[in-house]
């Protein structure tokens, strides 16, 4: 496996998305959303993953369970050796 990072699908979205991301060993990986001005509004995963395939679901809640406003938001995929962002429109 090679350490890849894959956009959203679907996107543009109005009721969720799926991030897919593979990882060729077990390390440190992390997926959050950003709104424009930069601030953090929900955390898909931090931490160690194991190697192989992995699946988020971010259903455009904030990191407090709210439903965030129809909009451009970013993803930011990161772990070492992979930094990458993503655009994710949420539909009002």
């Amino acid at each position: 496996l090679a350490l890849r990072f894959e956009p959203a699908r679907p996107n543009p979205l109005s009721q969720g998305t799926t991030f897919a991301f593979e990882l060729p060993r077990a390390q440190r990986a992390s997926l959050e959303i950003y709104d424009l001005s930069g601030r953090r509004v929900a955390s898909l995963t931090s931490g160690e993953q194991g190697a192989g395939r992995h699946e988020l679901s971010w259903r455009a809640l904030d990191s407090q369970g709210t439903r965030v406003p129809g909009g451009l938001y970013f993803a930011r995929f990161s772990t070492p050796g992979l930094s990458r962002f993503a655009r994710v429109v949420v539909l009002p």
